[in-house]
């Protein structure tokens, strides 16, 4: 299926929550959803001090790329691999 179309995503979890892999498991099921979907491109903007967000993004297959926009670092999905939300 030709891919079309962007997306962006991103998360916040309430501190009592953090650290318990929630935000990982919904950016896996949100990315390989849009990916079954046919989305072309799926960006996320990660403050490059925030170290768990960049997890989440790594987690959810997103790469980080030399771009910032508002000082942060633009990460995006690059293809290629079947996701799956237990990964």
């Amino acid at each position: 299926m030709p891919r079309a179309g962007r997306a962006e995503v991103a998360w916040v979890v309430g501190v009592p929550w953090q650290g318990r892999g929630y935000a990982t498991e919904a950016a896996r099921a949100l990315v390989a959803g849009l990916v079954e979907a046919g989305v072309g491109e799926i960006v996320a903007h990660v403050h490059p001090d925030h170290v768990a967000s960049a997890g989440v993004a790594a987690a959810a297959g997103l790469v980080a790329t030399d771009e910032e926009v508002d000082g942060e670092r633009v990460w995006r999905y690059r293809g290629g691999r079947r996701l799956r939300t237990g990964e």
